[in-house]
């Protein structure tokens, strides 16, 4: 029970920012609509490869705002304040994993800068983890999630040679996670 209550609660939080921006973009569009409609009624143009003229105006204008966003989200006050707020949400628990997690999808496997899949050496056994960060005084700090909801965990701090860089994504270490390990067989050769 303690597994379908885990993997629904995971999935929930997966899906939350998604269903977030299909809202947000399916509001932007309908605004957008009522915005193009006026311009489409002046040119004589109904259609386009069959799509709607006004359509293609709305969307053209949510690509417009979003261009015009990403040019704000570039000055140096946005980042001030995306910092401010990103600082704030990481009091949050499993918000910073999350963060990381989905950053990885977004940035490819090989240009994550979090998320690195790691083997901690403890006193008898070693774990599945994750590298955040190193420190100046040789230190690694390391997320060690847990099974099966690798959303929640908690952080150590390890000498350098104790964590083992595995030549795994991080979406097959959690899933690794999520199966309570099943499927290690294929991870012999890094583990």
């Amino acid at each position: 029970m303690n597994l379908i209550k885990t993997t629904t609660v995971g999935g929930l939080v997966f899906m939350v920012p998604i269903v977030v921006i299909v809202v947000i973009l399916g509001k932007a569009f309908e605004l957008m609509l009522k915005v193009a409609r006026p311009i489409d009624e002046l040119i004589p143009i109904e259609s386009i490869g069959g799509i709607a003229f006004v359509n293609l105006l709305a969307l053209l204008a949510i690509l417009l705002l979003c261009f015009v966003a990403g040019v704000i989200a570039k000055s140096p006050v946005a980042r001030k304040f995306y910092q401010a707020i990103d600082s704030g949400l990481l009091a949050i628990p499993g918000y910073a994993f999350i963060k990381a997690y989905t950053d990885s999808m977004k940035l490819g496997e090989t240009e994550a800068k979090s998320m690195q899949p790691v083997l901690v050496r403890l006193d008898d056994c070693s774990q599945l983890g994750f590298e955040v960060e190193r420190l100046d005084n040789g230190l690694v700090v390391i997320y060690l999630p847990g099974a099966p909801d690798p959303w929640s965990g908690t952080v150590a701090y390890f000498d350098a040679d104790r964590a083992k860089k595995l030549e795994l994504s991080a979406s097959e270490a959690i899933s690794n996670l999520r199966q309570l390990g099943r499927g290690s067989q294929a991870l012999q050769k890094e583990i």
